[in-house]
């Protein structure tokens, strides 16, 4: 069954549209319990400025499986009439925030956009997706009324003063107040905080963008409309160079409050053919989420953009998911983040309540009101020192008390060894990862960050993000992001011109738990990680960094010293393997002017046979920017 919703000034007209669903099972077609299927079609309606009201009739009026068409068109959203949610998101800024479609408890959920336009105006939250089962989505454009980035041409440097004048972005609204300069958007406005330099012919961040940092409170004098001078630049800084493209996105803790999909405990979503032009956090999060596909699910800026920025932060971020989560054919381009962060979560301990029962708080600011477990989870616990198991048990109960006080109860009785600042995760929420023939580029940040125990394939890729390629941490002391890798293989990528930022040298392959040198010996973190006939394209020579792995494959892989840039960090190796065992380098090529050098440090049963281009012997030379405490 077809529904067909005609919208004029908010009064509805509907015209019925039956036919039978057909089966293809002569059974299915001959029980009497044979559901009807029921589509609701939006027609485009240029005299509807806003469609938050319509959409909330339709939504509040549906049953628990829902199915919209929209006729191809442009959309516009308000918040004025939307719903509003308190919402708390992993990673993001926890607040109440006007959602416009809101997707709870549903056995069923379908979005076909026709290739339409939604531009979502002011402070609001485009999907909330919780509790629900079966979402499929296709087919739009997510678009924002003003950028949540703050851009502007520098036409202007004096160095004499720490000055320098902008162009501003003719997207951006803004207003001075006191000497200080906010951006805004319909409802809302933030003053400058976090930000980066950017190029404007490659699009990407400035070769050495970390030089330009600026953490001064800056003072801002119109000179004429759209023409802003600012003084106060930290001296200790390079003034950024003419023609380049500053970029602020707020202070932080302010911006990260508006994700175009957060979607909660639900499963087997599936999202094509979308296109995300902005947001005002990450363009994707999820928490606590079963089986993910996303095929052609972009993350880019609009052809016709003269904005440097899209997505204010990652692209996507999954945060104790299980099941598969599948990237296919996406593009990740011009976000102030990660293209993708997959991880689990630490808590640490604060009291043994009993043999039972444990109490346990979230340690990162942005991790409060996360939910940490379930009945019939299983909880690991860990040493927040070397990041090895302790023991793990299985949860009876567990309450969340309030955003930072958690009481877990056990099946069992907990051993004498647990106690007060050990960590703990949630082994039952992990999931797989698969991401093929995606492009992950002109980004802020790492390209991927993968932290999960379960089977992950990255596979015939292309990278050129700021940072690291492939990121492999774990860390209970700062970012409180788990999960020991168990099955990592990345094979058949392009890598090409990563590690531009300046601020530390960034692996193409960074494996770097955060584990002081003391507590090394006590074991290996990761394990099971190959690295295999992949194309790496660099200026700088990093390219392998491995800490506390077993059984470490570096294979058949190639590397092409280019001359994009002048080495930044060139006193490192082009491998630097410490604290591992079982480790196989063969067979990979180095081609540049010298040849390419092995580091290995207090690791065991390291094999190195048939590479090119490399010294026959080799060194002791250890990256010393990184956890050399």
């Amino acid at each position: 069954m077809k529904i067909y919703l005609a919208f004029a000034c908010y009064f509805v007209i509907t015209l019925y549209s039956c036919s039978d669903t057909k089966s293809n099972s002569s059974e299915e077609s001959k029980s009497s319990s044979e559901k009807k299927s029921t589509e609701t079609v939006v027609q485009n309606n240029p005299n509807i400025k806003d469609y938050t009201p319509v959409l909330r009739s339709i939504l509040e009026k549906a049953s628990d499986e829902v199915s919209l068409k929209f006729e191809g068109g442009t959309y516009h959203f308000y918040p004025e009439k939307a719903q509003q949610k308190l919402v708390q998101i992993s990673n993001n800024d926890n607040g109440f925030r006007k959602i416009i479609f809101l997707l709870d408890r549903l056995k069923s959920f379908s979005l076909d956009g026709g290739g339409s336009n939604f531009v979502f105006h002011g402070g609001v939250i485009p999907f909330e997706i919780s509790n629900s089962d079966k979402i499929f989505m296709k087919k739009f454009n997510i678009y924002w009324d003003k950028p949540f980035t703050f851009e502007g041409e520098i036409v202007g440097r004096n160095e004499a003063n720490n000055s320098f004048t902008l162009k501003i972005n003719e997207n951006n609204e803004y207003e001075i107040k006191q000497n200080e300069i906010f951006f805004k958007g319909y409802d809302w406005k933030l003053p400058l905080g976090e930000n980066i330099i950017y190029n404007k012919e490659k699009l990407r961040p400035y070769y050495r963008t970390s030089d330009y940092l600026q953490w001064n409170k800056l003072k801002a004098k119109e000179i004429s409309k759209g023409i802003v001078e600012f003084s106060g630049f930290n001296p200790n800084k390079k003034l950024p160079p003419l023609g380049s493209i500053y970029v602020d996105k707020g202070p932080h803790g302010q911006n990260r409050r508006y994700p175009a999909f957060h979607v909660t405990e639900s499963s087997n979503i599936t999202l094509n053919d979308i296109n995300v032009y902005a947001s005002g956090a990450m363009s994707l999060i999820a928490e606590r989420c079963d089986t993910f596909s996303l095929n052609h699910f972009n993350v880019k800026l609009p052809k016709e953009s003269k904005q440097m920025i899209g997505s204010s932060a990652d692209a996507t971020h999954f945060v104790n998911c299980k099941g598969l989560i599948s990237f296919e054919n996406c593009v990740f381009e011009n976000m102030l983040d990660d293209a993708t962060n997959v991880h689990g979560t630490y808590m640490v301990i604060t009291e043994i309540l009993n043999d039972h029962t444990i109490a346990v708080k979230p340690m990162h600011y942005q991790q409060s009101g996360f939910k940490i477990a379930d009945s019939k989870d299983e909880i690991r616990f860990i040493n927040r020192t070397d990041l090895l198991p302790v023991h793990s048990a299985i949860v009876k109960t567990s309450k969340q008390i309030n955003e930072d006080y958690y009481v877990i109860e056990f099946e069992e009785s907990l051993p004498k060894s647990i106690v007060p600042e050990m960590a703990v995760e949630n082994t039952t929420w992990m999931a797989s990862v698969s991401m093929k023939k995606c492009t992950v580029r002109q980004n802020r940040a790492r390209s991927i960050l993968i932290s999960t125990s379960k089977k992950v394939e990255i596979l015939d890729n292309y990278f050129s993000s700021m940072m690291a390629g492939v990121r492999v941490c774990g860390d209970a002391n700062y970012w409180f992001e788990s999960g020991p890798i168990t099955d990592l293989t990345v094979k058949g990528n392009v890598f090409e011109d990563l590690g531009i930022g300046g601020a530390k040298p960034q692996a193409i392959l960074q494996i770097d738990p955060i584990i002081s040198k003391k507590y090394r010996k006590n074991g290996y973190f990761h394990k099971n990680i190959t690295f295999d006939s992949n194309t790496i394209k660099t200026f700088d020579p990093h390219i392998i960094y491995a800490l506390s792995v077993d059984n470490l494959k570096i294979t058949n892989n190639t590397i092409i010293q280019t001359n994009t840039h002048k080495p930044i960090f060139s006193e490192l190796s082009q491998f630097d393997i410490q604290n591992c065992t079982n480790v196989l380098i063969e067979n990979n090529e180095y081609v540049g002017k010298n040849k390419a050098e092995i580091s290995v440090l207090n690791s065991s049963n390291v094999q190195i046979s048939e590479n090119k281009g490399f010294k026959s012997e080799t060194v002791v030379n250890p990256n010393k920017y990184f956890f050399q405490n």
